[in-house]
């Protein structure tokens, strides 16, 4: 996959940091939790959530005045039993949808932890092969369970490289009725970035993320694409818009033809080319925002020491600008989200806090370019 438009993209804006949020957390609890969710709560105020796998719990906190509000404990086995618990997404405090990874299926919880409901995600399917027919899912903050019109959206993956059989099968979003329950499924891998002599085996380069676009079309950000592809609900074809980096080279595939690649090899082909990650949506600023891991050539180096670049586009895809915001080491972009306030990102401070108690947050604006 080339990237036609390197180096000849104009920017106008880049992202600055304005403002900083630390949260003390209890003993039982760390940074770099591995999913987030801001919800409102009865008066208004924005209510930071995380998931503390350690409690098999949600924890509340007043995002304002950074302060610790209560916890949602699940049982792990029972009645009520949540014994993976990946991921959720609040409606209200009545209607808690808990991803149960497991099970591969969709719970609906209360305040109490109590289950309702359980709503599986793979059909009637308990034989080891439903992963061939069903996605697999590993939420995190930018890329989560979301309501949209009386549903809520999953999107999932097929975790290593896709049989040409089944491209056209194989769909990694399902959308769940919250008044029936029932799934359905929409949304296959492109067959010219996931079809013939494409070797991809892992979920690093198999995951799409995703958000919407103002008329409630989906726009997905695949790793390995300097598009992004469009798609209405429950439509299969796609539209693609440039929405590449300006300093992204040519993506290739892995050219290693053996059934069990080496995770070595994964490794050093995610270090050595460029991918892309999540995308955003701001609302507030009718912006979206996009991720790219930049390539490092020398493949002796830590992954997470690829630098991590956000792109800013309008609301038509429009380049606006690029900014180099550090490293993996220094930001947990999957723990990032958007509010009034800006582009929040998870900051990982090695220094400040060297005993890992608090969770930081820090938020960027976007700034014009003075040329």
């Amino acid at each position: 996959m080339k990237n036609e438009e390197k180096g000849k993209l104009q920017a106008n804006y880049q992202l600055i940091i304005s403002s900083e949020k630390r949260i003390l957390l209890d003993y039982e609890t760390a940074p770099q939790p591995p999913y987030m969710q801001m919800i409102q709560g009865s008066d208004g105020e924005y209510i930071l959530t995380l998931l503390n796998p350690y409690m098999n719990a949600i924890y509340f906190y007043d995002y304002e005045k950074t302060e610790y509000k209560g916890k949602i404990e699940y049982a792990k086995e029972g009645p009520n039993g949540i014994q993976s618990f990946a991921g959720y997404y609040i409606k209200n405090m009545d209607s808690i949808y808990v991803y149960n990874r497991y099970m591969a299926e969709l719970v609906l919880t209360d305040r109490t932890g109590q289950v309702k409901q359980r709503i599986s995600l793979r059909g009637n399917r308990i034989d080891e092969d439903w992963s061939f027919y069903f996605p697999q899912y590993n939420f995190i903050t930018a890329n989560p369970l979301i309501e949209k019109k009386e549903r809520i959206i999953l999107t999932g993956m097929k975790p290593t490289t896709i049989a040409d059989s089944l491209i056209h099968i194989f769909q990694f979003t399902a959308s769940v009725n919250y008044v029936s329950c029932n799934v359905e499924f929409m949304h296959n891998y492109p067959k010219e970035l996931y079809g013939a002599n494409a070797h991809w085996e892992s979920p690093t380069f198999m995951q799409p993320f995703r958000d919407f676009l103002p008329n409630g079309d989906l726009v997905y950000s695949f790793p390995v694409s300097h598009n992004v592809y469009i798609a209405s609900y429950g439509v299969n074809n796609y539209k693609t818009v440039y929405a590449g980096s300006n300093v992204a080279g040519t993506i290739r595939s892995i050219n290693d033809n053996r059934k069990r690649i080496p995770d070595e090899v994964l490794i050093n082909h995610f270090i050595q080319y460029d991918f892309y990650t999540a995308i955003l949506h701001d609302p507030y600023r009718h912006l979206y925002y996009r991720y790219m891991l930049r390539a490092i050539p020398n493949t002796n180096t830590y992954w997470k020491k690829k630098p991590l670049i956000v792109i800013i586009m309008d609301e038509q895809f429009n380049y606006q600008g690029e900014t180099v915001i550090g490293t993996g080491e220094e930001w947990n972009w999957e723990n990032s989200f958007v509010t009034s306030e800006g582009l929040t990102m998870e900051y990982i401070d090695h220094d400040a806090d060297p005993e890992e108690q608090y969770l930081c947050l820090k938020t960027f604006t976007v700034e014009k370019i003075n040329k």
